[in-house]
């Protein structure tokens, strides 16, 4: 009696999904597919273009964000690592992973190569810690969260992607701190560390982490992100962006989302029955983010009218968006 060996034995499933990988629409490397007998010379230049040098995908996809990681990490090998951007998204970070990657996928290789366009190779002179994400190898959360904010210039943002790592991305703020410490002498790391006390991992999107800074570089009473409010018998009533519990304020960044009609309904039941619970909260939309003076001035009068007074100033804020 002959039995085939584990390799044998998932041999078919290999070959089954790589089938439908090609014809699916995922980028496959061609020159196993041809081996294969899966396509033909005629197929490949009659129903496939080339993403990357040995890297195709059916010409009528148009590749997601997750196929152009793939496909880069197709092109550089197993023994790439995958980081940025692209490593965020792996990690399931939804905000300025799949921004990143539309611009470009970031990589470590061993050995210097010219990259295709759409991937950018990084010369870091060691390995960074890894590890594998959907069968290919990416920076830690940690890693990853460090890499992302020294790479940003505007320190809004470098906190807003610290804080979507730690919220969906699989970090906290002392991994992050501990990876920081490991990468000690690289370009922004120190940058890095002293936005750490800044980090939220409650924050539920960069615009409120934007909302939260402006907030907390003024001399008003200091907010929590999200507040519960509950009636007098305990059901939640909302959850507050920001809020302050001992003066009652609260704030509230508005998306598009709450422009549908029946969105904007429930929001105007909600804001009524944080009134009557003695609250003041404000809807705040991005234009007002942008002028973060008013912003401030107008969160001055909310926390006067709920008795807050200053003490030796006036609310002015100072610049953190550089």
């Amino acid at each position: 009696m002959t039995t085939s060996s584990p390799d044998e034995a998932r041999r078919p499933w290999r070959e089954a999904a790589f089938v439908k990988a090609v014809y699916g629409g995922e980028p496959f490397l061609v020159k196993p597919a041809l081996a294969a007998g899966i396509i033909t010379r005629q197929d490949v230049r009659a129903r496939f273009r080339r993403i990357h040098p040995k890297v195709y995908a059916r010409k009528t996809v148009e590749l997601t964000a997750g196929q152009k990681v793939r496909a880069a990490w197709l092109w550089a090998g197993p023994g790439s690592v995958l980081c940025g951007g692209a490593a965020a998204m792996l990690h399931g970070e939804s905000y300025f992973g799949p921004e990143l990657v539309d611009a470009e996928v970031q990589l470590w290789l061993p050995h210097w190569r010219n990259a295709p366009p759409g991937v950018t190779v990084r010369g870091w002179p060691t390995r960074p810690d890894s590890v594998q994400t959907q069968g290919m190898a990416s920076t830690t959360p940690a890693r990853t969260a460090v890499d992302l904010a020294r790479h940003l210039r505007s320190d809004v943002r470098a906190v807003a992607a610290l804080d979507s790592m730690c919220r969906s991305g699989g970090a906290d703020p002392d991994a992050i701190a501990a990876a920081a410490f490991g990468m000690a002498g690289q370009s922004g790391v120190r940058r890095v560390m002293g936005l750490l006390p800044e980090v939220d991992p409650l924050a539920e999107s960069p615009k409120e982490t934007e909302m939260r800074l402006i907030m907390n570089a003024t001399n008003l009473p200091r907010f929590e992100s999200q507040v519960e409010v509950r009636d007098e018998l305990g059901a939640l009533v909302s959850r507050l962006d920001l809020g302050n519990r001992r003066w009652k304020v609260g704030l509230q960044y508005d998306g598009g989302d709450h422009l549908q009609r029946d969105r904007r309904d429930a929001d105007s039941t909600m804001m009524m029955r944080l009134a009557a619970l003695g609250w003041e909260v404000r809807r705040v939309t991005q234009g007002m983010l942008y002028a973060p003076r008013t912003l401030v001035h107008f969160a001055h009068g909310v926390f006067e009218k709920q008795g807050w007074r200053a003490r030796g100033g006036d609310g002015a804020w100072i610049d953190r968006a550089s």
